[in-house]
């Protein structure tokens, strides 16, 4: 029980919160340096997250071949040919004086109209759509879904298959070329076996895990389920036929067989117009695939597609191959966008030798080459200077981290006033950021050892040197007219000047250095204040450990606190009971000694 005063008449509360206050002062002091503390660290952080990035963006920017050796193509005439140049692309000219064709690509379409009468509905299931004529077999439709545990060539079925006269298996969507038990070759990665005897799949690769394996077995005879079986032959770039297999159910609708069709490996685009009540197939890619003279792009079999699409082999419209002369050279390329020597050409139209030559020429992007260079130098200069300002701040000593008390008595200007001072030169004179910029330093004005006969060595040879105002902190400027000159003279020179890999510092280039210091800059700051490299948890930097500590103390001297207080409490209440009690004493005297007059 707290008294308040009453016997004395004094301010009890206000004397215990004063004498307090002044016990206090040694916590507010640890509190103050908690503060300093976690300012600090995250002064650190916000210089090594930038350091992150910047060790980034030199790996995805001034060392990439096709950043620093970038190079550009023209064309004379955009409307008949367009170019565009690869890093790989050599200087020097092209000139497409003729296209006597365009690369096309197969199609071929339904021959009458697919439905009978009504017009069928592709959203529908088939089974109950008017289709022209019959397509359908009948029996019993066994699907079965396997979700793969682990990575495995063997997969075991949920149920026997029995003696289907169809087995469809599809790995994420994907169709797998059925190989019937027995076969005594290698499987390829396409393909799988179906063991009946021990009712498993064995694929020709491994399966991943969380694989869905569909396995639909199809059984004609006995049974109301519909389904209809059928093949496409396309062929690859190699001239190697790919066929395709699908069993079509009739659950399934129009809509959804076209698009397990589109997404097959044949390479074939299908709709169906619903105009002209016809199906349309082309190939994705144009050319001619097929080694076969005259042969068909794309094979069709199966009544689904004779009959149920009325698709004919026989009115197939073939791919054409581009044919075109290029220096003189008449060639033919199955796409009309093509790579000759690093340059991308695309054809646009035919055109006839004569005047419609186009000129197509390749030579280096400086101007892409000088962004990724000055990219490289303003973010190595914003590094410095934000790291000079931190290191060169004046430290305040009479600032210290407000407390509670003294922001309750400021205003909210005042207080930002105050902690931009209190804040200012935590970092002042940090010798693990000088040193580290003293590496970089180094590490941008050593001579590179490429091991060539190279025309640069050293950054000042290809206009890139330090400011001449020392206040900058060693910041770079760059004299674009020999910046550009050197990048024409040799662009390749330039990029090793960045670039060049070897067993020895010397060895390699100006942006490999500095990112190899940066990461070491980087970890030194991760294990002083932690937030990269792992180190997420006070007790795994430097910081963090000494921000435990002190909580720790803080945490002692507040229970201290309370006992203190405490003590005064029964000191001021034993000295109010005290008084309390002389001066009861006191009235009863008086009481007794004046009560008869």
């Amino acid at each position: 029980m707290r008294l308040s005063g009453f016997a004395t008449g004094m301010d009890i509360n206000q004397m215990v919160t004063d004498l307090m206050r002044a016990e206090r002062m040694p916590m507010d002091r640890m509190k103050q340096d908690q503060q300093q503390m976690e300012w600090k660290m995250d002064q650190y952080r916000e210089i090594n997250l930038k350091l992150d990035q910047f060790r980034t963006n030199i790996f995805d920017t001034i060392l990439r071949r096709s950043n620093m050796t970038a190079k550009s193509a023209s064309s004379s005439n955009e409307q008949l040919v367009k170019a565009t140049a690869t890093a790989s692309a050599g200087t020097g000219t092209f000139t497409v004086s003729e296209v006597k064709s365009l690369a096309t690509a197969a199609t071929n379409a339904s021959s009458e109209a697919i439905s009978d009468g009504d017009k069928i509905d592709p959203t529908k299931k088939m089974k109950d759509q008017p289709f022209a004529d019959s397509f359908w077999q009948q029996g019993i439709v066994n699907r079965q879904v396997i979700t793969v545990d682990q990575k495995h060539t063997n997969i075991d079925l949920n149920t026997e298959l029995g003696n289907p006269n169809t087995v469809v298996v599809k790995v994420n969507g994907v169709s797998y070329q059925i190989v019937e038990e027995g076969f005594d070759g290698e499987l390829t990665a396409t393909q799988v076996m179906v063991d009946r005897s021990n009712n498993q799949l064995i694929f020709g690769k491994e399966i991943a895990a969380k694989a869905k394996v569909e396995v639909t077995a199809f059984t004609e005879g006995e049974g109301d389920d519909l389904f209809t079986s059928s093949e496409i032959t396309t062929y690859n770039a190699k001239g190697e036929a790919v066929t395709e297999s699908f069993t079509f159910t009739g659950d399934q609708t129009l809509a959804q067989v076209m698009t397990e069709m589109n997404k097959s490996a044949s390479g074939i685009n299908v709709f169906y117009d619903e105009f002209s009540d016809k199906v349309a197939i082309s190939r994705t890619q144009t050319g001619n695939f097929n080694p076969e003279v005259g042969g068909n792009e794309i094979t069709f079999s199966g009544d689904f597609f004779s009959k149920g699409l009325k698709l004919d082999n026989n009115e197939e419209k073939a791919g054409t191959n581009a044919v075109f002369t290029v220096n003189g050279l008449e060639t033919h390329r199955q796409s009309n966008t093509f790579t000759m020597n690093g340059v991308s050409m695309t054809l646009q139209q035919t055109f006839e030798k004569g005047a419609n030559s186009v000129t197509i020429g390749a030579s280096t992007d400086v101007d892409k080459i000088m962004d990724t260079i000055k990219s490289f130098v303003d973010e190595y200069n914003e590094l410095v200077e934000m790291t000079n300002e931190k290191t060169s701040q004046e430290f305040y000593r009479d600032y210290r981290p407000l407390t509670d008390d003294q922001k309750d008595a400021m205003t909210d200007r005042e207080i930002e006033r105050w902690e931009e001072k209190a804040m200012s030169g935590l970092l002042r004179n940090d010798r693990t950021l000088q040193g580290g910029f003293n590496t970089f330093r180094s590490d941008m004005y050593t001579p590179v050892n490429t091991g060539l006969e190279s025309a640069f060595n050293q950054i000042a040879q290809i206009g890139i040197t330090t400011t001449n105002n020392f206040r900058d902190g060693g910041k770079l400027e760059i004299n674009e007219d020999k910046l550009r000159k050197a990048i024409e003279t040799d662009a390749e020179a330039v990029f090793q000047l960045f670039a060049a890999d070897g067993p020895t510092n010397a060895d390699k280039g100006l942006a490999r250095r500095v990112r190899a210091s940066a990461d070491g800059l980087i970890n030194q700051i991760s294990q002083t204040a932690g937030g990269l490299r792992g180190r997420n948890l006070n007790h795994q930097f430097t910081l963090g450990r000494q921000m435990n500590n002190l909580e720790d103390r803080i945490s002692n001297f507040e229970r201290r606190m309370q006992q203190v207080e405490q003590r005064y409490w029964s000191q001021f209440n034993a000295m109010e009971k005290a008084v309390a009690q002389a001066n009861a004493q006191a009235e009863s005297l008086f009481a007794q000694m004046y009560g008869g007059m």
